[in-house]
């Protein structure tokens, strides 16, 4: 196993130190990718802003770093009462590798183990829906907000 799957087999919880990362991982994105992730192709002083205003502290974060020390992966939960909202990314070149079911498997662990109830997948992305159904939560699908609720409790261990 090579340095680089080490690295990121094990998802760092991320703290303000790290926001200039999170900005350029989310600045990498395409036009497609902003889409599949913020539900819109959102402009890069929006991203900007949204970076900004993540409270890393209360907030649920968590990324893949490489050897080179950039994040290859972002996950996202941003907390409400006792449901979060998950947003989730992964570099166009490290994905199909397992990063993002590296990532969903802490952030919703971690999600469950500080008592949150519910995250909500916004725009209801299938591969967030196909990772959350293989790590054995149950959802339910709406055609309005959320897309998607992801219950915490799993259906299996």
């Amino acid at each position: 196993m090579g340095l680089i799957e080490r690295a990121w087999q094990q998802p760092l919880r991320l703290d303000g130190r790290q926001r200039r990362k999170v900005l350029r991982h989310l600045l990498a994105l395409d036009g497609d990718d902003r889409f599949g992730r913020f539900a819109t192709p959102l402009a890069d002083a929006a991203i900007a802003a949204y970076v900004d205003c993540i409270d890393f502290a209360q907030d649920l974060c968590f990324g893949s770093v490489e050897a080179d020390g950039e994040l290859s992966g972002f996950i996202h939960l941003a907390r409400f009462d006792d449901f979060a909202e998950l947003g989730a990314s992964v570099s166009a070149g490290c994905r199909c590798q397992g990063r993002a079911r590296q990532l969903f498997r802490a952030a919703l662990a971690e999600a469950q183990r500080q008592g949150l109830r519910e995250i909500h997948l916004a725009a209801g992305h299938p591969a967030a829906r196909h990772i959350c159904r293989t790590l054995g939560y149950s959802m339910r699908e709406s055609a309005t907000y959320p897309r998607v609720r992801v219950a915490l409790a799993k259906i299996a261990d």
